[in-house]
């Protein structure tokens, strides 16, 4: 078996993970509800404006660090973001522990930061 054949199993087994498959249905409730999709779309917008500054090496205005830290505290009382928060953490964790051993397996580390840092 080449190595394509076992990537395409991967992906295979990882689309019939129950961590995706709770992921892909949590995904699919909170986007059916339109007040909810949209509290979701806010603290996202947020969060990627914070994560851009940062990875720029410029300090983060503290009024936005609080505005984030208060939508994410209201969007996490609500349970189907709650919910889907947590599966999206897990699903995500299945993944970088893949990549981790892969990388691992064939001595291939790529630090990110300093990959951002040198752009």
């Amino acid at each position: 078996m080449n190595v394509f054949d076992i990537a395409h199993q991967l992906a295979k087994s990882l689309k019939e993970s129950n961590e995706y498959k709770t992921f892909k249905e949590l995904e699919k409730k909170m986007k059916s509800n339109p007040s909810i999709k949209s509290m979701m779309e806010d603290f996202r917008k947020s969060q990627f404006e914070v994560q851009n500054v940062q990875m720029r090496g410029q300090q983060v205005d503290e009024d936005k660090l609080n505005k984030l830290q208060e939508l994410s505290t209201l969007i996490m009382k609500e349970p189907t973001i709650s919910e889907y928060v947590k599966a999206e953490v897990r699903f995500t964790q299945m993944l970088t522990d893949i990549y981790k051993i892969l990388g691992e397996s064939v001595e291939f580390n790529i630090n990110l930061d300093d990959e951002v840092e040198s752009l």
